[in-house]
C-alpha cells in the first residue's frame, strides 16, 4: 500500500501488525463462534488507539477482508494525523489496493485516549467507545460471562520519555520528521504512581482492554526492556481481574527476530496480551 506521511522508521509497526492478522486468524480457527450459515461472515471489531496516519486500520482491513466483516475503528487526537489517515485510506481505495468495503468498515475519531474529555474540544476515548460500543459504559468487567466488545485491540502509542527526547538519544530523523505529540507521552498528574511518565499510555489502554474484554491487545513499545515493564504492568492490572491471560514480549525467540527483520537486542519490541477462556 502507499501512505502519506509515512516513515520509513516504522517497519516495525507493519510486523507487528501482520502478526497481529495472524493470531487474529489462528483465534478465529479455534473459536467456536462460527457464523450461523456457511454464507455468513464472521464480524471482527477492530480498535486502534494514537492511529496516526491510520497505516494499522488500513494493512489490518488488506490482510483480513478477505475472512470477516470487519468493524475498525482508528482513534487519535490529532486532527492533522486523522486528516491523513482519511486521505491514505482514500488514496488506497483509489489505487485498488483495498476493497471496497474499507470505505466503510473503517472509521477514524478524533479523542483523548489519556484523559477524560478535559479539555472540552476534544471527546474523551469513554464517549468514542460508547458511541461505537454501546455495550462499553454498561460492561460488568467481573462478570466471565460478559461478551467481549472488541476482537483486537492495538496501538503504537506515544512511548519515549521527555529526558530521552530532549538529550540525543531519540535519532534525530525521528525527532525532525515525526511530531512529539506522536512520540512522547504528555505531562500526566492521573495517579498513575506505578508505572514510569513513558508507559502511561500502557496503563491507559491496558486497563480499556479490561473494560473492552478485548480478547487480544497488540502493543509496540519502544524497547525491551519496556516491554517487560509493560507485561509487568498488566500483570499487576489482571491481579484485580476475574480473566486469565497470557502476557508475552513478541519476538523474542531468535527465528522470530531474524524472520521479522529485527535486531537481537535493539530496537523496538511488541507487547501480545491473549484473553484465555
Amino acid at each position: 500500500m502507499n501512505f502519506v506521511g509515512y516513515a520509513s522508521g516504522q517497519l516495525e509497526t507493519e510486523s507487528y501488525t501482520y502478526q497481529a492478522a495472524r493470531l487474529v486468524r489462528q483465534m478465529a480457527l479455534g473459536r467456536n463462534d462460527k457464523p450461523e450459515s456457511p454464507n455468513q461472515t464472521r464480524s471482527l471489531r477492530v480498535i486502534d488507539l494514537c492511529t496516526g496516519t491510520g497505516c494499522i486500520p488500513l494493512l489490518l482491513h488488506a490482510l483480513l477482508a478477505p475472512h470477516f466483516q470487519l468493524e475498525i475503528t482508528g482513534v487519535d487526537i490529532s486532527p492533522t494525523a486523522l486528516i491523513l489517515a482519511q486521505k491514505n485510506l482514500e488514496h488506497n481505495l483509489q489505487l485498488g489496493q483495498l476493497a471496497s468495503t474499507a470505505s466503510t468498515d473503517i472509521r477514524f475519531y478524533r479523542a483523548d485516549v489519556l484523559g477524560h474529555g478535559s479539555d472540552n474540544s476534544v471527546p474523551s476515548i469513554e464517549s468514542i467507545l460508547q458511541t461505537q460500543h454501546p455495550n462499553f459504559g454498561g460492561l460488568d468487567i467481573s462478570s466471565p460471562h460478559q461478551k467481549s466488545e472488541c476482537d483486537l485491540l492495538i496501538s503504537n502509542p506515544p512511548y519515549i520519555s521527555q529526558t530521552e527526547f530532549r538529550n540525543g538519544t531519540t535519532a534525530r530523523s525521528v525527532r525532525r520528521f515525526e511530531p512529539k505529540l506522536a512520540l512522547v507521552p504528555p505531562h500526566s498528574d492521573s495517579g498513575m504512581e506505578d508505572c514510569m511518565p513513558e508507559d502511561i499510555f500502557y496503563h491507559r489502554i491496558l486497563t480499556l482492554a479490561f473494560k473492552l474484554k478485548a480478547k487480544l491487545t497488540v502493543l509496540e513499545c519502544g524497547d525491551s526492556h519496556q516491554a517487560n515493564r509493560v507485561v509487568a504492568l498488566h500483570k499487576r492490572l489482571a491481579s484485580a481481574e476475574t480473566g486469565r491471560f497470557s502476557a508475552e514480549v513478541w519476538p523474542s525467540r531468535e527465528q522470530d527476530l531474524a524472520e521479522n527483520g529485527f535486531h537481537a537486542t535493539d530496537g523496538s519490541r511488541g507487547v501480545i496480551i491473549q484473553a484465555l477462556r
